[in-house]
């Protein structure tokens, strides 16, 4: 007996709906970072799944308060033993004007499965077999798994046509835009794809991601009309933009977990004792006046206070402001003269003004920090990718599900750059996936527990999401993702 998956069909205000009539405008949107790649099997850098949101679509997608709804499957079917889905496909076309196949699904999961071509297979591992049937996909699980579903909302998981190259620079998806230019450096235009399947309309014919690092320039091009929208304001500009008359802020949630992260694998950082040193040594709260004028929550494991029920909110003791102690630990470690590099990316102010407030803080403890300041796509490519860092800050995004947070610590996980290792926490990750209710949330609790305990990172702040715009847009949401609902906006 299958037991049947309902489709969300809640018609939000502002959600894909036309208020009068579509319009032939243009919407300017400013983000501080160019995308890494459109390949979707590829892409690490939450900058590309802000606007792959708009592009692509898998069989399902984020809602925009946390729920997972229908996008190419029109709805779904679990069996008693949670082990088999079946995924009924609705009529929908790409966006170079073929037809949504079952045998499109298959072959674009079965690669985002594949190990050798995309870097979060692993996330996919307990899928056993994808097959494509009469208007319908099956896929069977080795065991069950209660974040499968969220697991394929994620851009590692969207669909798109079997025959398709060059994704990285062309994608090819059946979202409500599609790509039609990409400017390294300086912008991303979408273009609106009246094919859509929702047969909803999107407002705007065009919506251009325009490149600005600087946060002082966004604001300038968005006070002069050049820019109409900054999805994530740096708090630090706040002032000059809450009283302008002709602009709005929109406070929510970011479901962000900034962090320290420390090379677990590289020496002294392998020595928990330093690691702990370094995160009792930083004062969290006058980072968080410092760097983000008090607007942030203060954090003290791997995931956000926006994920209530999961949460662990018995850990503030654990790491507490601590200089003295912090010393007694480096010198029984025996690095009471500790130096390394920390590694600050410069796309993300925030993340530098933190960065600079906590060497200082370690400097105060005997620390001798060398900042080093670089690009983006250095930071991608040398600290994530590579791994060849001693600490540096990001901000990771906020995910549906603990799961896709958490499991980035896990032994081997591919989004392990912290190369954080611990038995015990591997062991609860998977015991995760396989509990349901309040055993799931209790192993959760465990699993953040032992991250403050062994000081994976030094976990500081889920910063603001301040969205400031024209006062004349309208619909805009705060999802619990990194995304920019483009389709959902109007005037």
């Amino acid at each position: 007996m299958f037991r049947r998956i309902g489709v969300f069909v809640v018609v939000l205000l502002g959600l894909w709906t036309n208020y009068g009539w579509a319009s032939d405008g243009v919407l300017n949107i400013a983000i501080p970072a160019d995308p890494d790649t459109f390949d979707p099997h590829r892409t690490v850098a939450a900058a590309t799944a802000e606007i792959a949101f708009n592009v692509y679509e898998g069989l399902v997608k984020a809602g925009p308060h946390g729920e997972v709804e229908g996008a190419l499957a029109e709805y779904w079917e679990l069996d008693e033993t949670r082990t088999v889905y079946t995924f009924y496909l609705r009529d929908a076309k790409f966006h170079d004007g073929t037809s949504v196949t079952v045998d499109d699904v298959a072959a674009a999961l079965n690669k985002a499965r594949d190990p050798n071509v995309s870097q979060r297979a692993a996330e996919l591992e307990d899928v056993e077999s994808i097959t494509p049937l009469e208007g319908a996909v099956r896929i069977k699980l080795k065991q069950p798994n209660s974040a499968f579903l969220y697991t394929l909302s994620e851009v590692a998981a969207v669909v798109y046509p079997k025959d398709a190259s060059n994704l990285a620079v062309q994608p090819v998806g059946t979202g409500p835009y599609r790509l039609v230019e990409w400017r390294p450096n300086q912008y991303v235009k979408l273009e609106r794809f009246d094919q859509h399947w929702s047969e909803k309309t999107p407002y705007y014919k065009e919506v251009y991601f325009r490149i600005i690092p600087d946060e002082n320039s966004m604001v300038l091009n968005l006070k002069s009309g050049r820019i109409d929208l900054i999805p994530r304001l740096e708090a630090s500009v706040l002032h000059q933009v809450e009283h302008d008359p002709s602009l709005k802020v929109l406070s929510g949630p970011m479901n962000v977990v900034q962090v320290l992260a420390i090379n677990n694998e590289r020496p002294p950082f392998d020595d928990w004792r330093v690691r702990k040193a370094l995160s009792l040594a930083v004062n969290k709260e006058e980072v968080i006046m410092g760097a983000a004028w008090g607007y942030g929550k203060e954090l003290h494991s791997g995931i956000s206070p926006a994920m209530a029920v999961f949460y662990n909110d018995e850990l503030s003791q654990v790491n507490p402001y601590d200089p003295d102690q912090a010393r007694a630990l480096l010198k029984e470690a025996g690095f009471e003269n500790l130096s390394f590099t920390l590694v600050l990316p410069a796309a993300y102010p925030l993340h530098v003004q933190t960065g600079e407030l906590v060497a200082d803080q370690w400097k105060q403890i005997g620390i001798d920090v060398d900042i080093q300041i670089v690009e983006w796509g250095t930071w991608l490519e040398r600290v994530y990718n590579q791994r060849d860092y001693d600490v540096s800050i990001i901000g990771l995004a906020g995910r549906l599900d603990p799961h896709a947070i958490l499991v980035r610590y896990k032994t081997g996980n591919s989004r392990n750059f912290f190369n954080f290792s611990n038995t015990h926490y591997d062991e609860l990750i998977d015991m995760g996936l396989l509990a349901e209710g309040e055993e799931r949330v209790r192993i959760y609790k465990e699993a953040q527990r032992i991250l403050a305990e062994e000081a994976a990172g030094v976990f500081i702040m889920d910063p603001p999401h301040l969205a400031v715009m024209s006062k004349r847009i309208q619909g805009w949401q705060h999802y619990p993702t990194y995304v920019v609902d483009a389709a959902s906006l109007y005037q």
